[in-house]
């Protein structure tokens, strides 16, 4: 998890920055002729949404400015294109950030970017383990012994945990791998025990899953979890609040990965220092305008899952808010 120095944000300044956007008042527009690319994902998915709707709040806000959310194949093209300067600003999962940064994982065949930047987060990807009601399966120690089913991702995460006392991925009757409706179906019929993605929330996947049969999520948390996210600088710890699935009735605490923004050195910092701008004082109606962004909290986007260093324009903007150091 990256660390700096973060202020609290006190309830007057959230009052503030609620009590700006009432009232219209806009950032001040930079030049007039700005044009910021972002790279995003596809049409049908959450980062494409989440992209547009930030694009839009910026091009309200600065009157004269424009912003585009692209469509993409997804983290691999979306981080090239913003080394090769086609991207302004990109969305990503941490995890991927942390490769492009590392040259490792995807990377590991490219120089590690040193220009990559960081603006902030915004919502959370967690792994995500979902059981039949009734299956007992409640926890982490839960599952040794079980026939788990991993997505790719689920299974990339779940290596990282080899350590773990209550987490031993061998020690599982069978893994096996599938699309999520695949995974769904063989839940609901008693083929599988529990199903392991890394999937952001409210996922469709699982709301029709719990529509299909009575489930339960599996908190993943204790000391070997906290380790894993305090040492990572893509990983953070995750609630998913009660009520989000169907007959879930309790927040289920878990780990996982944060959509965040990138861009690069190369940006200006006035470009970026304005969409920075434009989003937190427009942050209730985004809050409000896409489901994976409700209960945003600015403490939050600026601190989690952001493997690289911010962009000057960004903490220009948090420095100002009196948000870091």
């Amino acid at each position: 998890m990256r660390s700096f120095t973060l202020k609290c944000l006190s309830r007057g300044r959230l009052f503030s920055l609620a009590l700006i956007t009432t009232l219209g008042i806009v950032a001040p527009a930079v030049q007039a002729d700005t044009k910021l690319a972002m790279g995003t994902g596809a049409k049908t998915g959450y980062y494409f949404s989440v992209g547009n709707l930030l694009c839009k709040s910026f091009v309200k806000a600065m009157s004269g400015n424009k912003c585009r959310a692209r469509t993409t194949d997804g983290a691999l093209e979306n981080l090239a294109k913003l080394r090769r300067g086609k991207y302004d600003i990109v969305v990503v999962r941490s995890d991927w950030a942390l490769n492009a940064r590392d040259g490792s994982g995807f990377f590991e065949n490219k120089k590690p970017d040193a220009a990559l930047r960081s603006l902030f987060s915004t919502h959370s990807v967690p792994l995500t383990v979902i059981a039949r009601t009734g299956s007992g399966i409640t926890s982490l120690k839960d599952l040794n012994g079980k026939r788990v089913r991993l997505g790719g991702s689920a299974s990339r995460l779940a290596r990282k945990l080899p350590y773990a006392e209550s987490w031993d991925i061998s020690g599982f009757r069978t893994i096996s791998f599938g699309e999520m409706d695949d995974q769904r179906k063989a839940l609901c019929k008693g083929e599988i025990d529990p199903v392991a993605s890394v999937v952001g929330y409210p996922s469709s996947l699982i709301q029709k899953t719990a529509q299909t049969c009575a489930i339960q999520l599996v908190e993943l948390s204790g000391r070997d979890i906290d380790r894993l996210v305090s040492g990572s600088d893509a990983l953070s710890e995750v609630t998913i609040p009660a009520n989000t699935y169907k007959g879930v009735t309790s927040p289920t605490k878990t780990f996982g990965y944060k959509a965040i923004l990138l861009s690069s050195a190369n940006v200006p910092d006035d470009d970026v220092y304005a969409f920075v701008k434009s989003t937190f004082e427009n942050l209730p109606q985004l809050t409000a305008g896409h489901p994976a962004l409700k209960g945003l909290q600015p403490a939050d986007m600026i601190r989690d899952g952001l493997p690289a260093p911010l962009h000057p324009g960004a903490a220009r903007y948090y420095r100002e808010r009196g948000w870091i150091n």
